[in-house]
């Protein structure tokens, strides 16, 4: 990846500085925190979650400055086309243990209809409208949000790009028609690698489904495929950004699965009398993996609407 590219590259995937490895190609040095750090230094090699991130190589010191170095993602592509997708129901912080308070000293393990009891009680208006406070509109409706692309158009020979602040103006529906044209290269949709990445996210499905270790906040989904039209299908998928990753509470840990599952509610409606709970039967209004699977379900259903959606005529050159 030239300088250009990898420029190109911090724009789309966020505000932390980037620098490409001198020593070794394909890899990136991320200015280093304490918590991503621990993330990447803590999880096991077999663990699934390592097939779906960036692989982590270390850390070095340059410039007075700790980094972490990591594969590039770009690395062995011709013009990559990147999409960062920002995961979640909301971006702030929700203190889990004041919805499903751990057990007592005298209580040692807890059910899951007690959790589900103490998600009922806690339940408020002020704290639902403020957890869903969302500067993108899709993120409190669809359980993700568009904060940046870059597409290289193959008719006009230019590079397409998606700031943080159009993405924060897209609606559920329009940011349905940006996720058709990332797949659009200006002489042709791209049905096929729509194809490939339904693939690839179904394991990241697979994974939120059965997660019971770790809590993402503000995580980001990484669309990637190759954009020179004369060159193979390559794509990926892949999760970024772990500096506000923590490990679920012990007590939540058996029965995370059930409590990723989430449920919307009208927040004029929420009243202690009305919302009883038979309600959280399957699903939650506080998901404890803040809406991440309620997301990627939501993004399957897109692409899986896209991949045989007709593309208009295109211009003869």
């Amino acid at each position: 990846m030239n300088e250009q590219q990898n420029s190109k590259f911090q724009v789309v995937a966020g505000s932390t500085p980037f620098k490409k490895s001198k020593e070794q190609e394909g890899r990136v040095f991320k200015e280093s925190t304490a918590k991503e750090k621990q993330f990447y230094e803590s999880l096991s090699p077999n663990n699934e979650l390592s097939k779906l991130i960036p692989k982590f190589y270390g850390t070095v010191i340059q410039d007075g400055k700790e980094w972490i170095v990591l594969e590039d993602l770009t690395y062995g592509y011709s013009k990559p086309n990147i999409m960062d997708i920002k995961l979640g129901l909301s971006h702030h912080d929700v203190d889990l243990e004041t919805i499903y308070s751990p057990p007592s000293s005298n209580d040692p393990n807890v059910n899951f209809e007690t959790l589900k009891r103490q998600a009922n009680m806690s339940l408020h208006k002020e704290l639902y409208e403020s957890w869903l406070l969302s500067k993108y509109i899709t993120t409190p409706k669809l359980g993700f949000c568009v904060c940046g692309s870059q597409k290289h158009n193959c008719y006009t020979n230019q590079l397409e790009k998606i700031q943080k602040e159009q993405g924060r103006t897209f609606t559920t529906i329009t940011v349905k028609d940006k996720l058709y044209d990332f797949f659009q290269n200006g002489v042709k949709f791209r049905p096929e690698i729509i194809e490939s990445m339904i693939n690839r996210l179904s394991l990241f499905k697979d994974f939120f489904e059965n997660n019971p270790d770790y809590r993402f906040r503000s995580t980001s989904i990484l669309f990637l495929y190759e954009g020179d039209c004369e060159f193979s299908n390559r794509c990926d998928i892949r999760l970024i950004d772990f500096t506000h990753t923590k490990l679920y509470p012990s007590h939540m840990k058996p029965h995370s699965s059930k409590l990723s599952h989430y449920k919307s509610i009208d927040i004029n409606n929420i009243d202690s009398n009305t919302t009883t709970t038979s309600d959280f039967d399957h699903e939650t209004y506080f998901p404890i993996d803040g809406g991440y699977l309620f997301g990627i379900t939501n993004l399957l259903k897109i692409l899986n609407s896209l991949k045989n959606k007709q593309q208009p005529q295109q211009p003869q050159k």
